[in-house]
């Protein structure tokens, strides 16, 4: 079974990109070109999501297949072994890779108030001992695509349903597979732009994140891109 859910409301809270159990995350970003897709796909591996009962994801998911797992539980947390992330009408998006040195490229363009920022970051699938960090200005929706065969129990309350050997051996079979699709990192068309969006300070000018809207970065004013 596979499943298409609309979590725009919801992002912030719902997907860990801070692992919690010592469990190595992954994402993959798409080509690097001079426009920026006006649909940013990332793929992500290893990613844990929160699915609590009460939103619409966890019955959406029932829906489709009563025989889920997730029925078992109230707000079990799971594990994606592979997940998408589309993110639909792109303004604008930076990238920082922190390898031996850091790598910047960022899209100029503007953003206005009332648009929605997410922040992706984890380890690279492609580039050995790298951290990705990105981060996408847009104003549609993200879109989270995945798998029955993909969900695996990861915690419930606090009770952990990976033990340690697991855990050990998931991270060990993800080293090999970055090693073996490693590509040259200086291969990549990065123009070298590190927007000043990455300071905090600066991005607290333009962005908020209250309760009431589940934590989602909302811009609170326009922003016409001329110091990127």
């Amino acid at each position: 079974m596979n499943y298409k859910l609309d979590i725009t409301n919801h992002y912030a809270t719902m997907i860990h990109f801070d692992e919690m159990i010592g469990l190595n995350n992954f994402i993959k970003i798409p080509v690097i070109t001079d426009e920026l897709p006006s649909s940013y796909e990332i793929n992500l591996e290893n990613i844990a999501i929160n699915l609590f009962n009460e939103e619409p994801y966890y019955n959406s998911i029932l829906q489709q297949n009563s025989d889920s797992f997730i029925g078992k539980y109230e707000d079990p947390v799971v594990l994606l072994k592979k997940a998408k992330l589309i993110i639909k009408n792109t303004k604008c998006a930076q990238i920082v890779m922190v390898n031996k040195k850091d790598y910047f490229h960022s899209w100029r363009t503007q953003f206005l108030k009332n648009d929605l920022a997410i922040v992706c970051y984890a380890h690279s699938l492609n580039y050995p001992e790298t951290m990705i960090y990105i981060r996408v200005i847009f104003s549609g929706s993200i879109e989270l695509s995945f798998s029955d065969e993909n969900m695996i129990l990861h915690t419930v309350g606090y009770e952990v349903f990976i033990d340690e050997d697991e855990i050990k051996s998931i991270n060990e079979k993800m080293r090999k597979k970055v090693i073996s699709n490693q590509i040259n990192i200086n291969n990549l068309k990065f123009n070298n732009k590190s927007s000043r969006l990455w300071d905090r300070d600066y991005f607290n000018k333009y962005f908020i994140q209250e309760e009431e809207f589940n934590y989602c970065c909302i811009a609170i004013k326009d922003y016409d891109g001329t110091d990127i």
